[in-house]
Parts: structure tokens; sequence; C-alpha cells
């Protein structure tokens, strides 16, 4: 039993035991060693992905050759090219394993199924794809309004998982920023805290 995507449905939406036996047994558990591809830029993704463990990016390469971080995912996220799931297209990005990775998966047709037999996964799923939008908006604004030491500040309270746990190189990439520059920043943000650990600090 799947008790953490179970508890990520249950965030959601409520689901009887027999609806959750159901969605489950649609699941297909992969397993991905560091480095590895879930899928790649080009071809059709056939799943949508909740991490069980482990960690994973999904970027796009440019035109220049340069590596643009647009998802980063950890434990009891959900990742994968949903474009090119949902229109069953060719897509235009890569999703990558950072570390031994462990996925409950749930294939295109078996997605569909579900919304037939079990309505309720439709509403969670389409709650999931709504969030997840909001998301992509909220940080396009950032990206707009926000210098890169506000986008990281903004980052670390948002995601202290992403933050503690993805390589560096990576998060610079999702920031829009140089890994060099990321490292100064870091630095002048780790000397804030401790000046304001210091002049908080009872004498």
């Amino acid at each position: 039993m799947s008790a953490l995507l179970l508890q990520s449905i249950r965030s959601l939406v409520s689901v009887t035991d027999d609806q959750w036996q159901r969605i489950e047994a649609a699941t297909v558990q992969r397993s991905f060693k560091k480095d590895e591809f879930i899928s790649r830029d080009g071809e059709i993704n056939r799943f949508t992905n909740f991490i069980e463990s482990g960690s994973l990016r999904v970027f796009h390469i440019d035109s220049d050759g340069q590596e643009r971080v647009i998802q980063l995912g950890v434990r009891g996220w959900w990742a994968s090219d949903f474009a090119s799931f949902t229109n069953q297209q060719p897509g235009l990005l890569h999703v990558q394993a950072l570390e031994p990775t462990e996925l409950r998966s749930f294939s295109y047709e078996a997605v569909n199924r579900l919304f037939e037999e079990v309505p309720v996964f439709e509403r969670f799923y389409r709650l999931l794809i709504q969030r997840a939008y909001a998301a992509f908006q909220n940080r396009v604004l950032q990206n707009l309004g926000m210098d890169a030491e506000q986008r990281y500040l903004q980052f670390r309270q948002l995601y202290p998982d992403l933050n503690d746990q993805i390589f560096q190189k990576h998060v610079a990439s999702y920031l829009g920023i140089s890994a060099e520059f990321l490292s100064k920043i870091k630095k002048r943000v780790y000397e804030l805290d401790k000046q304001q650990k210091r002049a908080t600090k009872p004498s």
C-alpha cells in the first residue's frame, strides 16, 4: 500500500477504501537510477508520476544548448511532462532522476479509465492540475517582478525541502541564474541570517 500517495489524494478529495483500492490497482511502480531519464524531449510521455522517494528535474534544452529547469520534484510531489501526457504528442521536455528514485505512475489509459470508473479521481486530478497551473503563473510573476535574491528567498521559504535536497546547479537553473551567482546570494543571505540571530539573541 502506498500511504504517501493516499495522503496526496486525500489532501484534495475524500475517497472510500474501495475507491482507493481501485486507484492504487491502476498504478505502476517504476524505479530509476541516478541520472536515468524518465522521459525525453521528442517522446510521447505515457505516464504521470508521483514521487515515492528520490528526486527529479523537468528541463528543456534551448537552441543554444543551455538547460532550463522548468520543475523540480521530491518525495510526495507529482512531476512529468504534463503537456505531452495530456495531449499524447511528442514533448519538449526531459524528465530525469537526480538520485535513485521510486515512482508510482499512472498510464494515460489508466487515468482515463479511472475518470470513468472512479469519478472522484477526475476531481482530484483536475484540482491537482489547477494548483500546478496557479503555481506556474505565480512563478512567472515572481520572475518578472523580483530580483535574483528575492526569487531565492521566496524559493527557500516555499520549498525548504528542495533548497536542502537538490543540487545547487539545478536550483540555480530553476531560478534563472548561474550556479556561481546563486552561491554568492546564499553566502550573503547566510551572513544576514547570522547578523539577525545575533541582534535578537538575549544579552
